[in-house]
């Protein structure tokens, strides 16, 4: 009896624990593949994303893109940093939300979310709003913003921040 009872109770947690975890985002299959470490790469970029919530910053952490040897096109290496990369042997655009999706296929959602109403798990309401600032001018493209390609990082430096608050 004590075995049958033992037996039920793990089943009860590790099904809850499976409910509960973050489920990760499906990739597209433009961003669902991994990129050789070495190139040839169509073109590379690297760029920052600062995120303020309520006026205390959100760390971006490391290993967004990153699944073992594999690599995404977006990808950060440095928690804490806004570090962004993209590096694609593809010669195509991608946006601000293409890099949220890869966030939420790492870590899950809701870190895939980010629009001009939603941030994470945040709604814009009538006390609470999104902004979006990219090299000091404000944006409205959110999501659909057009991430940099082939820009000079010492004279040209992107920067993008979100705020929420």
């Amino acid at each position: 009896m004590g075995v049958l009872a033992a037996t039920l109770v793990i089943i009860v947690v590790v099904t809850a624990y499976a409910l509960n975890r973050p489920q990760p985002v499906v990739l597209p299959s433009y961003l669902d593949k991994c990129i050789p470490l070495r190139g040839p790469y169509a073109y590379s970029e690297a760029f920052k994303i600062i995120i303020v919530i309520n006026g205390g910053n959100q760390s971006i952490p490391a290993g967004i893109g990153i699944n073992g040897t594999c690599v995404r096109p977006l990808y950060t290496l440095v928690a804490g940093s806004g570090g962004v990369h993209l590096a694609t042997d593809m010669n195509r655009t991608y946006t601000l939300d293409d890099f949220f999706l890869v966030w939420g296929s790492t870590f899950g959602r809701p870190w895939n979310v980010f629009d001009q109403e939603h941030l994470f798990s945040y709604t814009a309401d009538s006390t609470h709003h999104i902004t979006m600032i990219v090299n000091n001018q404000t944006s409205t493209d959110y999501q659909n913003y057009v991430l940099p390609r082939n820009s000079d990082p010492v004279l040209n430096p992107y920067e993008i921040r979100i705020t929420y608050g």
